[in-house]
């Protein structure tokens, strides 16, 4: 294999770092691993050529085995010391959630060479946000913004921007890359950053009702609207969501809300409401529970609210 052609391997290989960066990001803020036990297996495969050891790190990538896959590539960098093997040997770090520090130096050499570069920008980007250096995080994410347009950029900067309590550009960020690419995970996060940061609920709500009115909508866009509706006591929302997400998940504890915003407007008088609620809910799941039991059969049975006239609500 020739060295172009090694050198053309292993940039496809951090194009592959490039489009699972978010995925990474997120493992390793809410997975880190423990690899002390991989550290100690020795390497399986007898080797003696650089492609040999190229074939073997990945492989190791491929299985998970981190550990194994970081000693290969970095004795691939002693051995020629080429730029592609450092930036996966410090990828393999963040990945391992190990060696920080040594990656640390390494990229701020790196850095220091280029400060262009937009590997290691994300490399940096990615170890900051990792450590909660939440201002060198931003510092970074802005370099990386002047270089790049690239969605996976753009997203893992916002969270810089964010966790370093700049919401407002955190939202420009993602506002501008959901109207280029309608992506529901990033209306999602615009909703979430209004609601949880600003308590902006409404307006939460009306970007989410937007993107599912005019697209297919997984269940998470759903919930979310769910729990905003709770937050601003829209019983109204509750129950049309509760019913939409009962119907794709059949989970009962969507039945349970709709019989708890009904029972409410039956204890305020509103009979014909609280029948409106339970039409064509599924009978047999509400009365397999003897509490939504007594309460639907309750409901079933009072007086219609006559206009004019007083409701009578038999208890």
């Amino acid at each position: 294999m020739s060295r172009n052609r090694i050198v053309t391997v292993i940039l496809s290989f951090l194009l592959v770092i490039t489009l699972s960066f978010i995925g990474l990001k997120l493992w390793i803020y809410t997975h880190p691993q423990d690899f002390n036990g991989a550290d100690n297996r020795p390497l399986s495969l007898q080797i003696s050529t650089e492609d040999d050891l190229i074939m073997q790190g990945l492989w190791y990538e491929e299985q998970k085995d981190y550990a194994n896959s970081y000693k290969v590539f970095s004795k691939l960098y002693e051995t020629n010391h080429a730029k592609v093997y450092l930036l996966k040997k410090i990828h393999l770090s963040l990945l391992m959630n190990k060696y920080l520090d040594l990656a640390k130096k390494e990229l701020d050499i790196l850095y220091a060479n280029d400060p262009s570069d937009i590997e290691v920008l994300r490399l940096r980007l990615t170890l900051y946000l990792m450590q909660k250096d939440y201002e060198n995080a931003k510092s970074n994410a802005a370099s990386l913004l002047e270089l790049s347009q690239d969605p996976v950029d753009r997203e893992i900067s916002s969270d810089a921007f964010l966790y370093a309590n700049d919401p407002n550009k955190a939202l420009a960020i993602l506002k501008e890359l959901y109207d280029e690419s309608l992506r529901e995970d990033v209306a999602m996060r615009i909703a979430i950053i209004l609601s949880d940061m600003y308590g902006e609920h409404q307006q939460a709500i009306s970007i989410l009702l937007e993107h599912g009115s005019k697209y297919a909508s997984q269940d998470t866009l759903h919930k979310k609207l769910l729990d905003l509706y709770v937050k601003t006591n829209n019983t109204d929302g509750i129950v049309q969501t509760s019913k939409l997400l009962y119907n794709k998940t059949r989970d009962d504890k969507y039945l349970d809300n709709i019989i708890t915003i009904a029972w409410q407007s039956y204890e305020n008088g509103e009979c014909a409401k609280a029948q409106e609620i339970i039409k064509n809910i599924p009978n047999a799941k509400v009365l397999s529970k003897p509490d939504s039991k007594v309460h639907w059969l309750k409901i079933q049975k009072c007086d219609h609210h006559i206009p004019g006239s007083t409701t009578q609500v038999h208890k």
